[in-house]
């Protein structure tokens, strides 16, 4: 019954380095203008007392029903943008939950409100997001879902340090998962603004099998050309929104 949520890609969607201390929006969207809601993404994670599922007490899972219903509202509201899990044993399990708040304050206040942050049984971890592409189709019954999670290398993490291959193969990355999101393949790519040394990305997507998965993953341009790590999970969508 537990919905813990995840969700994040970086500085490596943007098609060209972005200068020392400023925000580059993200390829085709628009800067943000003062008032406009904002999104953030919420990195969760079980306390080692629920890692073993007996542990589990009756006011834990009562918990975990308000947490889905809330989650629930949120969908449907338009606020909760996706929400989702790693399939994975308790302590290797990361949950996120992308969403939509008018300002920080707004964002760890949503958080802070979970039935299982406020009931001390998952602790969360905010960051700015920026969404890059989403598709929210629904996936065929034969395709399973996974989340590769993106990860600059240190070598990167000084704007000054990108060079022109550097910043073609970034191109060629963000040009493959949007022929992936209009094939359907992928359901959504993002990533946390922060510096480079902080910053992470997400891709969320579908695949026959985990060989397919590794494999989509592997072939990620930026990848291939080693300007990122990549980690793969299996991956379970509890929640998206109908439509971007």
């Amino acid at each position: 019954m537990l919905i813990t949520c995840i969700c994040a890609l970086s500085h490596w969607l943007d098609a060209q380095t972005p200068e020392p201390g400023n925000q580059t929006p993200e390829p085709g969207k628009p800067t943000p203008k003062p008032g406009e809601q904002k999104e953030f993404i919420s990195v969760q994670r079980l306390v080692p007392r629920l890692y073993d599922g007996p542990s589990w007490t009756r006011e834990d899972k009562a918990a975990s029903d308000r947490h889905f219903i809330q989650f629930d509202k949120a969908a449907k509201s338009g606020q909760l943008i996706l929400a989702g899990r790693t399939k994975e044993p308790g302590e290797k399990t990361l949950g996120i939950a992308i969403f939509k708040a008018s300002d920080e304050a707004a964002a760890r206040a949503f958080v802070k409100s979970d039935p299982l942050v406020s009931g001390g049984l998952m602790t969360a971890e905010l960051h700015p997001f920026a969404l890059a592409l989403e598709n929210a189709n629904p996936p065929p019954a034969n395709m399973q879902t996974f989340i590769y999670v993106l990860k600059l290398v240190p070598r990167l993490h000084d704007d000054n340090k990108w060079t022109n291959e550097d910043k073609t193969a970034l191109d060629r990355h963000f040009t493959q998962l949007k022929e992936a999101a209009k094939s359907g393949e992928l359901i959504l790519a993002g990533r946390t603004k922060e510096p480079g040394n902080k910053t992470f990305g997400i891709a969320i997507f579908r695949a026959s099998d985990d060989a397919a998965a590794e494999k989509f993953m592997k072939s990620d341009p930026a990848v291939v050309a080693k300007l990122m790590t990549a980690e793969l999970h299996p991956f379970s969508i509890h929640m998206q929104r109908k439509g971007p």
